[in-house]
C-alpha cells in the first residue's frame, strides 16, 4: 500500500498490506536491494512501487477477461537488472481433450448464466414473492422454475438445471432467499445500502476497465471518493435511477479494500468479480 504501516488483509482472509516504511526496514535488515513479489494483478503485467524497491510481477494475462491485462515475466542477468517480457495470450496454446473441452464450455456457460441471474436479482425476488404470500422464503421447485424463466425469458429447462444452481431443496421446496444470497458479488464486511448500484455495475462488467478510466477523471490511475461520487451522480441522472449519496459512499468505501482512501484498478476489478458462495462452503 502507498501509506506507511502494516494492516491485515481482511478481504482475502490472509496476508497483509504493508507500506514503504516496512519495505525499507525489511530490505535493510537483510541487506537486500529489491523485493520481487507476485499474486496481484497488474495491468501491464508488472509494477514498481515504494521508490522502486518493490516489484510486483503477474504472469496471467486476461486475468479478469480477455484484454483486461497483460502478463509478464522477468529475466535477470549477471548485473541483476530486471528485464521484462510482456505478452497477451490470444488463444489456447494446447489441445484439450473432449472431456476438458466440454467441461470448460459447460463451466463458462454456467458462469454466464449465473451472471444473468445476478443482474436480474431484484426482478427474481419480486417474481418469487408472488408465490410466497406469507413471506416464508420458500417456494416450490415448479414455481421457482417458472418465475426464473418468466424473468430471464431464455427458454431453458430450469427444473433440469436446478442441481447446477440450487444447492439443495427441502421436500421439493426451494429456499429462494438463501439461493439469492449464494448468487453474490465478492462482498467486504460492510453492507451496501443500495443493491441497484451493484446490479448496474455488473450489467456493464465487460466494460469495467473503460468505466474505471471514465471515473478516473484526472487520469492518475486512482479513483478518489469524490470522483466516484460525481460520476455516479451523472450516471444516475443519465440512467434515470435515483441513487443516494450514502449508497455511493458505502460502495466506494467497500471497494477500497486496503482503506487508503482511493480505489485502484485492481480493487475496482476485484470488487465486481462474481463468485459462487456455495462452491466454497
Amino acid at each position: 500500500m502507498a501509506q506507511n504501516g502494516c494492516i491485515p488483509n481482511e478481504v482475502r482472509g490472509g496476508g497483509c498490506y504493508w507500506g514503504p516504511d516496512v519495505t525499507e526496514e525489511v530490505l535493510g535488515r537483510h541487506n537486500l536491494q529489491l523485493l520481487i513479489r507476485s499474486h496481484e494483478c497488474k495491468q501491464d503485467g508488472y509494477e514498481f512501487c515504494h521508490n522502486r524497491r518493490v516489484l510486483t510481477i503477474f504472469s496471467a494475462s486476461n486475468y479478469y477477461e480477455v484484454g483486461s491485462n497483460r502478463g509478464a515475466y522477468i529475466r535477470m542477468g549477471p548485473d541483476l537488472v530486471p528485464h521484462f517480457i510482456q505478452y497477451q495470450a490470444s488463444r489456447t496454446c494446447r489441445e484439450l481433450t473432449l472431456r476438458q473441452s466440454v467441461g470448460w464450455t459447460e463451466r463458462s456457460a454456467l458462469r454466464a448464466l449465473r451472471e444473468q441471474l445476478f443482474v436480474h436479482k431484484s426482478d427474481l425476488i419480486s417474481a418469487f414473492q408472488e408465490f410466497d404470500p406469507n413471506n416464508k422464503g420458500m417456494i416450490s421447485l415448479r414455481h421457482w422454475a417458472s418465475a426464473t424463466e418468466r424473468v430471464l425469458n431464455l427458454g431453458l429447462p430450469w427444473r433440469l438445471l436446478r442441481p447446477q444452481h440450487v444447492s439443495s431443496t427441502q421436500c421439493g421446496m426451494v429456499d429462494y432467499q438463501q439461493w439469492i444470497r449464494e448468487l453474490s458479488i465478492t462482498e467486504p464486511k460492510q453492507e451496501i445500502s443500495d443493491n441497484s448500484i451493484l446490479e448496474t455495475m455488473y450489467k456493464n462488467h465487460s466494460n469495467l476497465e473503460t468505466i474505471f478510466r471514465i471515473i478516473d477523471t484526472d487520469h492518475s490511475g486512482l479513483i478518489t471518493f469524490e470522483e466516484f461520487r460525481q460520476t455516479w451522480k451523472l450516471l444516475s441522472s443519465h440512467l434515470q435511477t435515483e441513487i443516494s449519496d450514502k449508497a455511493i459512499a458505502d460502495l466506494a468505501q467497500s471497494i477500497d479494500f486496503n482503506k487508503d482512501g482511493v480505489i485502484d484498478i485492481n480493487e475496482f476489478m476485484e470488487a465486481f468479480r462474481l463468485v459462487d458462495i456455495s462452491a466454497h462452503t
